[in-house]
C-alpha cells in the first residue's frame, strides 16, 4: 500500500532512523535526510527496500537556509510529499554564563529557522487540493525547562511556536503536530549507567524507546481530525521538575 512519500530530517540515524523505518513499514515512501551520516542512511535506505518499500538519502546541511530549502524539491523525486517529519537537531550544552551568538544562532538555524523553510517549501510545492501533514519533533524540556542547554531549549520554544502559529495558517492544507520526547537515547556526555538511572526514574519507570517515538509521529501523520497538537512521549519525565538537565541529575 502507498500512503504517500515522507521526507524525515535526521532519518539516518538515533529517532530518526526508527522514524524512517516505522513509516516504510506502514506504506510511506521515504526521504531519508542526512547531513554527514551517509553510510547510515544507505542503510536504512537498503533495510526499507530489502523489506520492499520505496526511499531515497538526501543530503543537505540544514544550517545552510539555500540547502534547507531545496530540500522538499529533492525529496520529491519519490513523488510529491504528504508528510514531513521535522526531526533534526542541533544538542549541545550552553548555559546563561557560557552562551555565545555563534551557539545561539547555531541552534536557532537547524532547529527552529530550517524547519519553518521546510514547511514553507512544502505548502508551495503541494497541489491546491492536497492535503499533507508536518509533524516536529520538540523535547520534554517545552513543559519542564531549565538553565542548562539554554540555547536549544529556547531554539525547541521557538518550534513550539511554529507548530501552533502555522497549525493556524495553514488549514486546511496543512496539519501541524508536534511530538515530545523525553531522554529517549544517551547523550555523548552520558554513560550507560546515568541513562539507565535516568530512564528507571521516569514515573512510568521505563523508556521511552526510539519506536515509541517512532509509533507517536506515525500517529500523527495519519491523524487527519488532529492539528496544534503536542503529543508528550516522555513517559511522564516532565512531571520529575528538575532542577537541572537530567544529565547532570543521574551521572
Amino acid at each position: 500500500m502507498d500512503r504517500g512519500a515522507v521526507l524525515v530530517t535526521g532519518g539516518a540515524r538515533r529517532i530518526g532512523r526508527a522514524i524512517s523505518l516505522r513509516l516504510a513499514a506502514e506504506g510511506y515512501s521515504v526521504a531519508v535526510h542526512y547531513r554527514s551520516s551517509e553510510d547510515d542512511a544507505a542503510e536504512v535506505v537498503g533495510q526499507i527496500h530489502s523489506g520492499g518499500g520505496s526511499a531515497v538519502a538526501v543530503q543537505a546541511d540544514l544550517s545552510d537556509a539555500e540547502a534547507a530549502a531545496s530540500l522538499v524539491s529533492r525529496a520529491s523525486s519519490l513523488g510529491p510529499l504528504c508528510g514531513l517529519v521535522n526531526n533534526a537537531s542541533l544538542f549541545a550544552h550552553d548555559d546563561i554564563d557560557s552562551i555565545d551568538s555563534e551557539g545561539w544562532d547555531a541552534h536557532m538555524d537547524v532547529n527552529a529557522k530550517s524547519p519553518m523553510l521546510l514547511i514553507r517549501s512544502l505548502n508551495q510545492h503541494i497541489d491546491d487540493n492536497g492535503r499533507a501533514c508536518v509533524v516536529n519533533v520538540l523535547d520534554q524540556k517545552i513543559a519542564e525547562p531549565n538553565p542548562d542547554h539554554l540555547s536549544y531549549t529556547a531554539s525547541r520554544y521557538a518550534l513550539l511556536g511554529l507548530t501552533d502559529a502555522l497549525a493556524r495558517g495553514l488549514a486546511p492544507r496543512i496539519r501541524v503536530n508536534a511530538v515530545a520526547p523525553g531522554h529517549t537515547l544517551p547523550s555523548e556526555e552520558q554513560t550507560e549507567t546515568g541513562f539507565s538511572r535516568a530512564q528507571s526514574e521516569s514515573p512510568l519507570g521505563y523508556g521511552p524507546s526510539p519506536e515509541d517515538v517512532a509509533e507517536a509521529v506515525s500517529y500523527l501523520l495519519g491523524a487527519k481530525a488532529v492539528t496544534g497538537q503536542v503529543l508528550f512521549v516522555d513517559s511522564g519525565e516532565r512531571f520529575l521538575s528538575r532542577v537541572r538537565d537530567v544529565l547532570f541529575e543521574t551521572e
